[in-house]
């Protein structure tokens, strides 16, 4: 299967429109994959499933908001955060990721999509007691097997007003200061695989 059907796919899955540019960053990661571990996809189909199934049920559910700001922590290969960002030119990202190969990579995909004057990306590691990233709070902070789930509502609280979890599908305690706010639930295409999309956020005052 070509990339091109491969993106179709999960788009169909989505019930959403491609959108411009998705291609584009398929072809860029399948060029420096070709010579770096960039991600653990073995066909077409399996790296536009990492690439866009995230971001495109997250576009279908309409969590992305005009004008929003996302924080990705250990954004790796920018998923779903650089899809995302193409979807609409309102959005601005900013991308931490400790690795300096995937940092390089993150910066070149971004010049290379146009869209690097909304995309900031820092090489660096977040301290899990004392996260700091220049431009917080964000409206939305994210991040993808990185951290236990747990651990990253903890972390990404203190970034953002509203903390998105990536996990197969189970609710994740929140403790006392956080809210399950909303969720979208689906599967991986080509293995029936379930994955869910969490979102929390903070506890309003007197809320049980």
């Amino acid at each position: 299967m070509s990339g091109a059907a491969a993106i179709r796919l999960v788009c169909e899955a989505a019930e959403v429109t491609e959108p411009d540019g998705w291609g584009a960053f398929f072809d860029v990661v399948q060029a420096w994959g070709a010579r770096t571990d960039l991600t653990s996809a073995r066909t077409d189909t399996e790296l536009a499933e990492i690439l866009f199934l995230d971001a495109a049920h997250l576009i279908g559910a309409g969590w992305t908001e005009p004008s929003a700001s996302l924080v990705d922590i250990g954004a790796g290969v920018g998923a779903p955060t650089i899809p995302i960002l193409l979807s609409d030119e309102t959005l601005r990202g900013t991308l931490v990721e400790p690795r300096r190969i995937r940092t390089a990579f993150l910066r070149t995909a971004a010049g290379t999509l146009g869209i690097a004057g909304r995309t900031t990306t820092f090489e660096r590691k977040v301290d899990r007691d004392e996260p700091v990233v220049e431009g917080a709070p964000f409206s939305v902070a994210l991040s993808r097997a990185t951290f236990a789930p747990e651990d990253w509502l903890a972390i990404g609280a203190q970034l953002a007003e509203e903390v998105w979890v990536l996990t197969a599908g189970a609710e994740v305690d929140a403790g006392g200061e956080l809210r399950l706010d909303r969720r979208v639930d689906y599967e991986v295409p080509s293995s029936g695989a379930p994955r869910a999309i969490l979102a929390y956020r903070p506890r309003l005052a007197g809320m049980i």
